[in-house]
This record gives structure tokens, C-alpha cells and sequence, in this order.
């Protein structure tokens, strides 16, 4: 076994990915979606060219994977499970070919499998998921064009860069990064004003021009809301939003595999400024620790989700993967350290998976972050035993909803048998919104509100301009197998007997 260990590190990259593999198909298949990927899942019914929240690639993919497994968890989270091996083949190439360090690549597959964040975008469907895999894939395919003199292969990160600015937007990030690199470095200064790389480039922003189109036609509301979400919204004081980021990181990543980081990360700086650095580690490097810099910097201004800056550690990951090797053998202490830090990271990847499936721990289930994959489907049966319970005539054609995520759940719970809408949105775009031919075919009918609770104050903020609720019931949810009855979901039904249409035959809703 020790032989094994010693001769065949490719080998063993294997039995960690498949391993991840099997644990984010269990979390897959054991979870219900996250209020956000039914949203997503919203928008591939309706495929534009962008949307209000995102850029449309996520709705694109779970499009395809829909048409092809039909709509199904397992077909809205098909390619997170595809995205485990390909980061996992991406990183561990990036170790052997790059580094010329077969150990490089196997720790750096060992450290993104224990480490929360990228464990949860091994199942979980969301833009963070296509953007991290194209961000990487450019990268590393941009570096060996140039790098080897394949015009092809830079021309075809052009086309990936362009697919990664239609997953999400911090895609832009990589552009200054390579154009830094090429900069800093005199033997690369020639590919600035090459054709092939303008070329590319272009490339990218024909592959982007359906966004930016979308934008233009929507007010740029896709580019403000995310501007002002990104820069301007949530202002808080930094010494609450620093700490907030850095603390995101150190849960996300745990402490350990985050200090080690870190340290990476000085001693690439340091080799730099002392002239020690290689090419391609200092390439690792720029694509890498610019980005958790920049939303550092951004958390001077607000608050920045412990998500943000994802894409920042797939270098920094090979990078590190590099020394650890070194670390084992330089003292007993550091040894101890890397190892308990790895350990503790698989740990804490083990414990939160097993809470998602099964709540192990007694926490409070309206605190706890993984019961937001549960109770759903629960409520959406509650809500149809409701409706049984109603007099013929008072069935309802359709429900409404006061919000995206309550709207997006249930549509997809419903899906092909009761058609649910948002109303009265605080912001419009949404693909969760009525339309106003929609509201025409429900009018006069009977339709169920469907409010978050308990006693919520939506039913007023109407006005009954879409007709008059009555109130029937108080939904509490708890989580099946939790020790606390604590409900995770309140929501309150109301009947309006008689819809009404308040845009008016032929308008647009607004």
C-alpha cells in the first residue's frame, strides 16, 4: 500500500475525485434544491439571452439537462457532479504539466475536496459552478497557447472567456490578470498586440453579445442591480464587512487550509520580488491571489458573500499543492499542522454533508444553513391537501406567491400541474413574475395565495387589486428527523374566489 502510495499519485487524484463524486451524488439526490436553483431552473423555461439577476448560461445548462433527463434534481444538478471531475482533471494537469509535480496536482484535487466551498458547488447548481470551471479552463488554455505557440488553443479561450462571462460576470476579473502577466514579463510582452490574442478576444465578446443585447433592450438591469449588489448595496462599516469576508473564508475553506493559503500566497510573492519565482507558478499566482485582493478591497465598501471570490483559489490550490510535500518533511510541528488541517477540513466536509442529509447535530433548524435544501416538497403536499379539502368551485387555476423563492419551489413542485406565479415583485425581470396575458387567463377564477408567514402582511400590500383573499390556513414545516419541531418554513394560504387582472387585456405587467 505504502508502495502504491509512493509510485502512483495520478492514481489516487482518481480515488479522491470518485469518492467526492459519490458523496455530491448522495447530497444530490438526498437534498431538495436550494431556493435559488429552482429559481435558476425558472429561468431555463423561458431561455433569453440574459436575465435580471445573472448572465443566462446557468439557465442555458439546466436547459439542456432538463431536454436530455427531464426536469428532475438530478438533471438541474448534472453538471455540478460533471464539474468534481473536470476541476479535479484541470487542477491535477495544472500540477504535472505546468509544475512538472505529479504531488502538486494530487494534493491540490486532496485540498478543493476538503474544503466546504468547493464541496457544496459539487452539487449544488448555481453560476459560481460553470464560471469556476471556465474561468480555470481559460486560464490554463490560454497559458499553453502562448506558451507552446498554439494559435488555436488561445483562439479557443477566447471562446471559453466568453462562456465564462455568460455564467457570471467576475469572469471580467481574469482579463487585467493575464494582461498583468503579459506585462510584468518581457519574454511575453509580445502576445499583448498579437492578432491572434485581439483575435481571441473578439471572439469572447461575440460569445458575450446576447447578454449584452438582453441588457440593452432591459435598461442595463442585469449590470446595474449587480454594480450596485456588488459595490453599493448593504453598506456597512469595514470593520464589520473585513472581518465578515475573512471570516466567510476561514469557515468556507476552514482555518487551517485558509492560513495555508495565505502563506502560499506571501512566499509566491516573495519569490517574485526576489526574482526566484517560475514562469508558470507566477502565471498560478496572478490568476489566483489579485481576485481574493479584490474582494477584500470590495469589503472595504460592503458586505461580499463568502462565495464571491470562489474562483481566487484554483491556482492558489496548485500553488499550495506544491509545498505541502516540502512542509511534510521540513519540521514535526509543520508536519502536524498540514496534516491536522487537512483532517479537519475532510472532517467538516463530512460532518455538514451528513447534516444536509440527516440533521445529526441539534441545532436550531431555522438557523441552521442546510435546512434551507428541505421541506418543500413537504409544504408543496400540505398545500395540495389544502386545496382537496376545498369545495369544487373553489378549486384554484393557479397560485400566486409574495417572492422568487417560495415562487420558484413550488413551480417546480407543480410543474405540468398548476401553474405558480410571483406577484407584485420588488423587482421586475424576474422569469417568477406574471405576465399580464397570464393574469388574463385567470381571471374570474379562483386562485390560492400562497404568503410567507406566519400572519404576514403581503395580503394588505396588494390592495386587492388582484382580488379579495380569504383566509384559510397557517402552514408550519418542520424538518423531517430534526429534534426540534421548529418549523423551517410559515406560510399563509388565502382563497381569492375571483381573480383579477390589474394591467388590463393586452398590457404589460409592470
Amino acid at each position: 500500500m505504502k508502495e502504491f502510495f509512493n509510485r502512483h499519485p495520478g492514481r489516487i487524484a482518481i480515488v479522491v475525485t470518485m469518492g467526492s463524486l459519490l458523496l455530491h451524488l448522495a447530497l444530490s439526490l438526498g437534498t431538495g434544491l436550494a431556493p435559488d436553483e429552482a429559481y435558476y431552473w425558472t429561468w431555463s423555461l423561458s431561455p433569453q439571452g440574459g436575465y435580471f439577476d445573472h448572465p443566462p448560461l446557468i439557465a442555458w445548462i439546466i436547459r439542456g439537462c432538463t431536454d436530455l433527463f427531464g426536469n428532475n434534481i438530478f438533471a438541474i444538478r448534472f453538471f455540478p457532479l460533471i464539474s468534481t471531475i473536470m476541476l479535479a482533471f484541470m487542477l491535477y494537469w495544472a500540477g504535472k504539466t505546468l509544475l512538472r509535480d505529479r504531488w502538486a496536482g494530487l494534493w491540490s484535487v486532496v485540498i478543493i475536496n476538503v474544503t466546504i466551498l468547493f464541496s457544496a458547488g459539487g452539487f449544488l447548481m448555481t453560476p459560481d459552478t460553470p464560471e469556476v470551471v471556465l474561468y480555470f479552463w481559460t486560464a490554463l488554455a490560454f497559458y499553453r497557447g502562448i506558451t507552446e505557440n498554439r494559435k488555436g488553443t488561445i483562439l479557443f479561450s477566447g471562446l471559453l472567456f466568453g462562456l465564462g462571462l455568460l455564467a457570471k460576470y467576475p469572469m471580467i476579473l481574469l482579463l487585467p490578470e493575464i494582461g498583468l502577466y503579459l506585462l510584468l514579463l518581457p519574454q511575453r510582452r509580445k502576445w499583448i498586440y498579437s492578432p491572434v490574442v485581439l483575435l481571441s478576444v473578439g471572439i469572447a465578446f461575440l460569445v458575450f453579445l446576447p447578454d449584452v443585447l438582453w441588457n440593452k433592450n432591459h435598461g442595463w438591469a442585469s449590470y446595474l442591480f449587480q454594480w450596485h449588489h456588488g459595490m453599493g448595496l448593504h453598506q456597512s462599516p469595514p470593520w464589520q464587512t473585513v472581518p465578515d469576508y475573512l471570516g466567510g473564508q476561514l469557515l468556507m475553506l476552514t482555518p487551517g487550509i485558509f492560513l495555508m493559503v495565505l502563506a502560499a500566497g506571501w512566499r509566491g510573492f516573495s519569490r517574485w520580488v526576489s526574482g526566484k519565482i517560475s514562469d508558470p507558478e507566477f502565471y498560478l499566482w496572478l490568476i489566483s491571489y489579485p481576485v481574493l485582493f479584490f474582494f477584500g478591497y470590495s469589503a472595504l465598501h460592503g458586505k461580499v458573500e463568502a462565495n464571491w471570490a470562489v474562483e481566487g483559489y484554483l491556482g492558489a490550490f496548485v500553488i499550495l499543492g506544491a509545498l505541502i510535500p516540502r512542509w511534510l518533511e521540513a519540521t514535526d510541528r509543520l508536519r502536524k499542522f498540514v496534516l491536522f488541517s487537512v483532517g479537519l477540513g475532510c472532517f467538516m466536509v463530512g460532518l455538514v454533508s451528513v447534516q444536509a442529509l440527516v440533521p445529526v447535530i441539534p441545532l436550531n433548524p431555522q438557523r441552521d444553513p442546510t435546512g434551507r435544501l428541505h421541506g418543500y416538497r413537504m409544504l408543496d403536499r400540505e398545500i395540495r391537501e389544502v386545496v382537496a379539502s376545498l369545495p369544487s368551485g373553489d378549486r384554484p387555476a393557479g397560485w400566486i406567491s409574495d417572492g422568487y423563492t417560495n415562487t420558484g419551489e413550488l413551480k417546480f413542485l407543480e410543474y405540468g400541474r398548476t401553474p405558480v406565479y410571483q406577484v407584485h415583485p420588488v423587482r421586475h425581470f424576474r422569469t417568477t413574475e406574471i405576465t399580464a396575458n397570464e393574469a388574463q387567463g385567470l381571471l374570474g377564477k379562483p386562485v390560492l395565495l400562497v404568503q410567507n408567514g406566519p400572519h404576514g402582511h403581503f395580503f394588505e400590500e396588494l390592495g386587492g387589486k388582484w382580488g379579495e383573499p380569504v383566509y384559510l390556513k397557517t402552514l408550519e414545516i418542520p424538518r423531517r428527523g430534526a429534534l426540534s419541531s421548529l418549523p423551517i418554513l410559515e406560510v399563509d394560504l388565502y382563497l381569492i374566489p375571483s381573480f383579477k387582472n390589474p394591467f388590463g387585456a393586452g398590457k404589460s405587467a409592470s
